[in-house]
């Protein structure tokens, strides 16, 4: 048989070229960061100049004037959802239009203050999902759509995000950016009436709350019916004899103990709603002047002496590339 182990010139012939390759490419790599030594070293001057310009200069833009957020939790109520976006950015675009006669008619102080207003969801899938347990099938059916619709897609965050999917849920925070401090009574207390003031809202507010009271009038009158038939059944002084007759009314005072039960739960979510139902667009939490931070505030001293940093050495760079392009074309013309 043939030794295996002999040399193969082909072999040597490859790693050669390798070694070779992965020498030239540390040499590379050598040469390119002298050379950056080397740029420092001749224009350290300039270098220096540029950091305490951008640093100055950073310094300035971040002790500049800053925007303050009002930040505002509201639960849209009577299906209002809706209204409420749009009535948003009803006020948005007049902001953007400097319509200072609307705003002033709604009751803004100092309308030029405001830069924007701005809502979205409050995400919580779960209470979204668990809100209600004795709601109707056709609301749990169709929450269960928004679910699944949820887990088939493969980006979560913007499902949860999408408007069709977003304006089911409770809260919704609004963002009304300015730029000073501004006073509750200057800015979020106009807003917010102005939001409450749509008439066919109005008329809805007060038919849920005339509903509501007429069933806890109903449901109070119950909860009494059921305590005498209670009292009745537990009459010691009038309890049958036959077993079987004693089951059977101690059997119907359970279920009657968890008829009231419900019925005093059931109380419990209508005087909660009832609460709630003092606004078209209730107001359930607020942040007042909250300073708005973007990615780069506070960053400036830093972020410009890079930037002008960066638009130097590119500077350098086609300069550079000009002068060896040009230096090509004088070698090719006398040749």
């Amino acid at each position: 048989m043939a030794n295996p182990n002999h040399n193969d010139p082909d072999n040597e012939i490859d790693l050669a070229q390798v070694s070779a390759k992965v020498k030239g490419y540390f040499t590379r790599v050598n040469d390119s960061f002298f050379d950056w030594i080397l740029f420092v070293k001749r224009n350290v001057i300039v270098i220096a100049v540029i950091v305490i310009i951008g640093a100055a200069l950073g310094f300035y833009m971040d002790s500049g004037p800053k925007a303050y957020s009002q930040k505002i939790i509201v639960h849209p109520n009577f299906e209002s959802v809706d209204y409420l976006y749009e009535a948003v950015e009803e006020v948005n675009v007049k902001i953007r239009q400097r319509d200072t006669v609307f705003l002033k008619g709604i009751g803004i102080v100092h309308p030029r203050q405001i830069a924007k207003i701005e809502i979205e969801p409050v995400v919580d899938i779960y209470n979204f999902m668990n809100k209600n347990e004795n709601e109707q099938k056709d609301d749990r059916d169709r929450k269960l759509s928004v679910f699944e619709l949820i887990a088939e897609n493969g980006s979560m965050e913007d499902v949860l995000k999408d408007p069709t999917t977003s304006k089911n849920y409770e809260n919704h925070l609004i963002t009304i950016t300015s730029k000073d401090r501004a006073k509750r009574s200057d800015i979020v207390d106009p807003v917010m009436a102005y939001l409450n003031s749509n008439p066919y809202f109005k008329q809805r507010q007060a038919e849920y709350i005339n509903n509501v009271n007429l069933k806890l009038v109903s449901n109070d009158s119950a909860i009494k019916q059921v305590d005498k038939v209670i009292n009745y059944l537990t009459d010691a002084n009038r309890k049958p004899s036959g077993s079987s007759v004693y089951y059977s009314e101690t059997t119907n005072v359970a279920d009657m103990m968890h008829f009231k039960n419900m019925l005093v739960m059931e109380q419990g979510r209508l005087r909660l709603n009832k609460a709630d139902y003092t606004n078209v667009i209730k107001e359930r939490g607020m942040m007042l002047n909250e300073i708005s931070k973007s990615a780069v505030a506070g960053r400036m001293k830093f972020v410009i002496p890079a930037l002008l940093f960066i638009f130097f050495v590119v500077f350098v760079m086609l300069r550079s590339y000009y002068k060896s392009q040009t230096e090509k074309r004088k070698i090719v013309i006398t040749e």
